[in-house]
């Protein structure tokens, strides 16, 4: 049976490989991602299942299901595609982090003086393998919003616990390892937003520090309007025109703290992707994308009841895409490193049928399935 299977997978393969990374010539020796919610594959999760088990009153973040094995969509995201697209095998941090330094016992969370504080001890295992920080509810600087509050680790912190990892091991950065930083949404989203410089500055500090260490190869993405996601149309116009002035402005500052950086960091492969000329895209035309809705969720926020066509909606809640609008978002981000890897002018990619979408979540979902097996 597991021949059997093994000839479907390179049959199945043979028929991705045009839409994935050999069609790219791209050779990332591992994967790095930081972020938030939009990035985060099972960490949030991780910690609040861990917390529930001591305090059942603690809610588990996302309810999976609806939510898919920890994502906060329905299937997998748009970093989940990307990785599998350059054959890299990512896991969570929480899936390595230890109890305490020099222990042998795997434990999302430890007990410091101030509380419980999600664990940032790898003993190197972060080093030499493909680990994604990303959490959801975290923003830029040192911890996040929500449920957990403080508990969260922002975007300088997950970096941070990878940086001391490196320092603890006595080792540098992959130098030929991708970086990913997509992170600010949450910070915007929050009662009372920060100035755009404040949150570019946390992501310039953030690049910084992975670069001192040796890291040279980073995407970064920037914002799409949050005021046009289900959350921000669910207010007045006054706020959610004031959301857009902000994503405005983020990327403003973004776009030009990277050519500042691209310019003084000597080696550095600085890649952007342009979130927001892509979101707008498929909200002013849904139908090319294989959407027929673009400003309601799939996902009944009343009933926790999913629509029964997911795959026409773009979002799954008031602000994270489905599975189907992440598989978008991660073309996105594999054109835009193919563009990169020839020297080629940065473009938003053509839309992806709904075909060639189907065969990258069959793939991916096939590759998961045969790890199980094997």
């Amino acid at each position: 049976m597991k021949n059997a299977i093994t000839a479907f997978g390179f049959s199945l393969l043979s028929f991705v490989f045009p839409l994935s990374v050999r069609a790219y010539d791209l050779d990332f020796s591992n994967l790095y991602v930081f972020g938030d919610s939009l990035s985060d594959s099972g960490n949030a999760f991780n910690i609040s299942k861990a917390a529930n088990r001591v305090d059942p009153t603690i809610p588990i973040i996302p309810q999976s299901p609806p939510y898919f094995e920890g994502r906060f969509s329905n299937g997998p995201i748009w970093v989940d595609y990307l990785a599998d697209s350059l054959e890299i095998d990512l896991k969570p941090s929480t899936d390595l982090s230890l109890v305490s330094p020099d222990s042998p016992i795997l434990a999302p969370f430890t007990i410091t003086p101030d509380g419980p504080r999600v664990s940032f001890f790898f003993n190197g295992a972060t080093t030499n393998q493909s680990v994604n920080f990303a959490f959801g509810g975290a923003e830029t600087g040192f911890s996040g919003i929500g449920e957990f509050g403080e508990f969260l680790p922002g975007l300088l912190t997950q970096v941070a616990g990878f940086t001391n990892d490196l320092i603890v091991s006595d080792q540098m950065a992959d130098p030929n390892a991708l970086y990913i930083l997509w992170s600010g949404a949450t910070d915007y989203l929050n009662i009372d937003p920060p100035n755009p410089t404040q949150v570019v500055g946390n992501i310039e500090t953030a690049l910084n520090s992975l670069y001192n260490f040796g890291a040279r190869n980073f995407l970064v993405l920037n914002l799409p309007d949050l005021g046009k996601i289900p959350q921000s149309l669910s207010l007045d116009s006054v706020l959610s025109t004031g959301l857009t002035d902000l994503t405005e402005q983020h990327n403003s500052v973004l776009d030009s703290s990277l050519n500042v950086l691209s310019q003084s960091l000597p080696d550095i492969n600085l890649i952007s992707v342009d979130q927001y000329d892509l979101f707008d895209q498929i909200l002013a035309n849904p139908g090319n994308f294989g959407f027929s809705n673009v400003t309601e969720t799939c996902l009944d926020q009343a009933t926790f009841i999913a629509c029964s066509n997911p795959d026409e909606f773009f979002f799954w809640d008031p602000s994270h895409p489905t599975t189907a609008g992440h598989q978008i978002l991660a073309e996105s981000a594999l054109a835009t490193l193919k563009s990169q890897d020839k020297d080629e002018s940065k473009s938003v990619p053509e839309p992806v049928s709904s075909a060639s979408l189907g065969v990258i979540g069959l793939a991916w979902l096939f590759r998961k399935q045969l790890k199980k097996s094997c």
